[in-house]
């Protein structure tokens, strides 16, 4: 009885075992394919957006601080420059420029780059897109904005880069911890448009921000 229990059972698990190999050497070339399409396309996308764009937000006090990373992505990591506006003259300013507009530097402090980032929006770009986005950041820092708390912000230097780039930028009257989050929020889908306008004069970035005040 115990034999032909045996001899039913072994059939059983060899022919399990057989179809468990079956599925297994099945699956390994899928998987395999599925790992090399991700391997190919990782240098794909670099060899396409060798550039790009980082909205950030730096843990500074009450308020934040939002400014931008921009440069060439590189095997061995990312090379950066950066922009913003800040007043200039330290915590004096800051308090005065909740009333008065200041003078402002567009080149971010040291110290604030070393802040922990308290969110970032990465936007991967062609080499057209970063041309048109140091023209942009250079036709901002020609206009040599006054730094102001109402009138002209950290926001809003980032939103004037945003609009520049042919993205949407929310109300510049919040906090940064706020306002980078909306700003990805709001371009999440469309990350990679088919086509963005062209930067025009800064006056037409400006007027653009003062209707969305309105």
């Amino acid at each position: 009885m115990v034999e032909d229990k045996g001899r039913r059972i072994c059939p059983v698990a060899f022919l399990i075992t057989a179809i468990l190999s079956v599925c297994f050497f099945a699956a390994a070339p899928a998987t395999a394919a599925s790992i090399s399409a991700v391997a190919q396309a990782q240098p794909t996308q670099a060899r396409e957006y060798p550039y790009y764009v980082e909205f950030r937000v730096a843990v500074d006090g009450v308020y934040g601080h939002s400014y931008i990373a921009y440069g060439r992505l590189e095997s061995a990591g990312r090379t950066a420059n950066y922009a913003d506006i800040h007043p200039t003259g330290d915590f004096p300013s800051m308090v005065l420029g909740h009333f008065f507009p200041m003078a402002a530097a567009t080149n971010p402090e040291k110290d604030t780059l070393g802040y922990k980032i308290a969110s970032r929006f990465r936007r991967p770009l062609t080499a057209a897109e970063y041309r048109r986005l140091k023209l942009i950041v250079f036709r901002i820092r020609a206009a040599h904005h006054s730094w102001s708390v109402l009138a002209y912000n950290c926001n809003d230097f980032v939103a004037d880069v945003a609009r520049g780039m042919g993205m949407q930028a929310p109300t510049t009257l919040s906090l940064p911890y706020d306002f980078i989050p909306t700003l990805q929020a709001i371009n999440e889908r469309t990350l990679r448009p088919a086509s963005s306008p062209a930067p025009g004069p800064l006056a037409e970035i400006r007027q653009s921000h003062q209707a969305a005040l309105k």
